[in-house]
């Protein structure tokens, strides 16, 4: 038995328009008989004809009104499964950027080790005396050196990411600074 009323709960809120119009033409059916029935009894005055007609134009009322709401309904429902897609994408955007922060200090991390080495190395080889041809390749040895130092240092600026709300929804930031996530 509880069984059935559930199936009859979830029928009613998922198809409100078919169960509104059992009732809208049943009530129009039954307004029908009766005029017809006054109709051949012959027991019909003008104001009967009003009440038996005002009732297709409550029918009609109430089905526009009633079409409405559906769409109303179908309307909120369509921005609230919108809203929560934009949600959901926000989120994966930023576990995306979050993911990739980490990748970027990873790599920092394990170039940094070998990149300091190749420095100090360098360093070393200029307080040697060296000929021109050995010089030369410890000059580029350490520009290269410092320009990937650079770029890596460049990279790590942007640490944090922020989300920030705008008139167009919230929008996902990279922050020049060093501050804690929101």
């Amino acid at each position: 038995m509880k069984k059935i009323f559930i199936s009859i709960r979830e029928f009613v809120l998922k198809y409100p328009a078919i169960i509104a119009s059992y009732f809208i033409y049943s009530y129009y059916f039954i307004s029908t008989m009766d005029f017809y029935i006054h109709f051949k009894n012959r027991h019909f005055g003008a104001t009967e004809a009003l009440q038996h007609f005002d009732t297709l134009l409550w029918m009609w009322v109430l089905a526009y009104t009633l079409v409405k709401v559906i769409d109303l309904r179908e309307r909120l429902h369509r921005k609230e499964r919108e809203m929560l897609e934009k949600q959901h994408d926000i989120e994966l955007k930023e576990t995306q950027i979050q993911t990739l922060h980490e990748v970027i200090m990873t790599l920092k991390h394990e170039i940094n080790n070998p990149l300091a080495i190749i420095l100090g190395y360098t360093r070393l080889l200029r307080k040697q005396p060296l000929d021109k041809e050995a010089q030369k390749k410890v000059d580029e040895i350490e520009t290269a050196s410092q320009r990937i130092n650079h770029a890596l240092k460049e990279f790590s600026a942007a640490q944090v990411y922020e989300v920030t709300d705008s008139p167009v929804g919230n929008l996902i930031e990279l922050s020049p600074y060093k501050t804690e996530k929101k």
